[in-house]
């Protein structure tokens, strides 16, 4: 009565965040809609502006009429931003809907099986200036990443011919491709930015028992997988973030550090074919890293 109890709840909480959820496609749009937006409100007027009929002449134009020598006119700064940036990152990824999910017993246990809500957090990127507005400078590029999230605690029993333990974890993966775009903004060593991107998430979900000695002959461990899933879909990010420029190289290197938080808004749909009654999966997964920029 109980363990039904437990399912009852665990489908009705389900139910309330699947419904609460938003589209991440939607999601996606309205992001890069918002920050296009942004980019055309801090567009500045252009710089030359034609003289209307009527209008007094500019004072160096009197100036040359009267004979006296032109005063100089004040230079506008112009630095020319860094043209191409690669990052390498790290961090922490937190996906609150994969902890809260309850994947049925494990074969090496007799508790029903959890994967942890905090992961780690890889990614690699590359974007191109594009653009140049008084406010700031664009960037396209692409991304790659990947999340890795172990299981909550790991179930063992023990082994009937050896009486070694088996130990059985369960272990969820994503990784995303795709093109995406940062505005930046600032002159100084701090630059601040917006960013927003989207394409392919693939999500991998197994259980798999570890094999003990001495039925393993590898010099390393062995896995014997039980059951996986493997899911697939079109999601989205939306970013912000800071870069601090540590220092230049006379060949032109720029090197930094860069602080970034996003939010990835993403559905793989139904997880019941791996365990019945697990429900929907979705975002948002919320990645938290530290990065190390090469500007060249």
């Amino acid at each position: 009565m109980r363990g039904r109890w437990r399912n009852f709840e665990n489908k009705q909480s389900e139910k309330a965040i699947v419904g609460s959820a938003w589209n991440p496609k939607i999601v996606s749009m309205l992001t890069w809609f918002a920050l296009v937006l942004t980019i055309v409100v801090l567009s500045p007027t252009p710089y030359a502006v034609a003289q209307e009929p009527g209008e007094a002449a500019p004072v160096g134009e009197v100036a040359a009429d009267s004979g006296e020598p032109i005063p100089p006119l004040p230079e506008r700064s112009y630095k020319e931003p860094t043209k191409n940036l690669s990052t390498l990152a790290l961090g922490g990824a937190l996906w609150p809907s994969l902890g809260n999910k309850e994947f049925g017993t494990t074969s090496a246990a007799t508790h029903p099986g959890h994967v942890s809500s905090g992961g780690l957090a890889f990614e690699i990127a590359y974007h191109r200036h594009i653009a140049h507005w008084e406010r700031g400078n664009l960037y396209l590029g692409a991304e790659f990443g990947a999340f890795i999230f172990n299981n909550k605690e790991s179930g063992e029993t023990p082994q009937s011919s050896t009486g070694q333990p088996i130990k059985g974890d369960l272990d969820a993966r994503v990784w995303y491709v795709g093109p995406s775009i940062k505005f930046m903004m600032g002159e100084g060593r701090f630059k601040y930015f917006l960013g927003a991107g989207g394409g392919y998430y693939q999500f991998d979900l197994s259980e798999s028992d570890e094999i003990p000695r001495p039925a393993c002959t590898n010099l390393g461990p062995c896995f014997e997988t039980k059951r996986s899933l493997n899911r697939s879909a079109m999601g989205g990010y939306g970013s912000l973030g800071v870069d601090w420029v540590a220092f230049h190289t006379e060949s032109g290197w720029e090197w930094r550090l860069r602080l970034e938080d996003k939010i990835h808004l993403v559905n793989f749909g139904s997880l019941d074919s791996f365990s019945p009654g697990a429900g929907h999966l979705s975002g948002p997964i919320n990645v938290i890293q530290v990065g190390v920029v090469a500007g060249f």
